[in-house]
């Protein structure tokens, strides 16, 4: 679906969220500027994942649903989850994966556990919803596979390195990079924006400083 569809389709469950109350009163509940909630509206714009919590908290509604438009629209009543067999909350962790240069990491505080569906996980995105959280990306490195912004799952149970996007540390910095396996124990971390250039790491060096945190696979977008 092209960008322009993706934003007219958000801007057509936003409207089923609201219902009847009043633009106005709707995004003081949210705490969404006016401006900002009309640009949603008029498919101009789509809200960061800060604000796409805020606006389906406060509509009761799926976040799974209002972002992709999958699964069942409405909470219950309370804004608890419907069935919590079917569903599973994903920690939002509040550290941010550097694309670019790298930001040291002082801790990790899940700030948010967002519901999903189980079913919906594991066919999107072939991992055990057990293992998943969600951070944040900060910088370029990796567009236009990943941009500055992008909230990504984040694979924990990762029982060995293979050839893909992982986050990892590094030198006390939080990264997202692909990696990919050379001969003997040499990994190449490679960004997608070919502004960046490759390097090498030997991952038996004693002072490689690299620890794996999880596998990336999959972000959440507007579809």
């Amino acid at each position: 679906m092209a960008y322009g569809d993706r934003l007219k389709a958000f801007a057509v469950r936003l409207r089923q969220a609201i219902g009847d109350e009043a633009v106005y009163a709707f995004g003081k509940r949210a705490g969404l500027s006016d401006t900002s909630l009309r640009s949603y509206l008029k498919g101009t714009a789509v809200p960061g994942i800060d604000k796409a919590i805020a606006i389906a908290e406060t509509a009761a509604v799926s976040l799974q649903w209002l972002i992709a438009g999958e699964g069942p629209m409405q909470l219950q009543g309370d804004g608890a989850i419907a069935d919590s067999e079917d569903y599973v909350c994903i920690p939002l962790v509040d550290a941010e994966a550097s694309a670019g240069a790298g930001i040291l990491v002082r801790e990790e505080d899940i700030t948010e556990a967002i519901a999903f569906e189980r079913q919906w996980l594991r066919s999107k995105l072939g991992a055990s919803p057990a293992g998943l959280s969600l951070i944040t990306v900060n910088g370029d490195s990796m567009a236009p596979t990943l941009v500055d912004g992008d909230t990504i799952f984040v694979d924990r149970q990762v029982s060995e390195l293979r050839d893909g996007i992982y986050v990892f540390q590094m030198d006390g910095d939080l990264l997202v990079k692909r990696l990919q396996k050379l001969p003997g124990s040499l990994v190449s971390v490679i960004s997608d924006n070919p502004k960046f250039p490759p390097f090498t790491i030997d991952m038996n060096s004693s002072d490689k400083g690299l620890t794996i945190i999880g596998r990336y696979r999959g972000r959440i977008s507007f579809e």
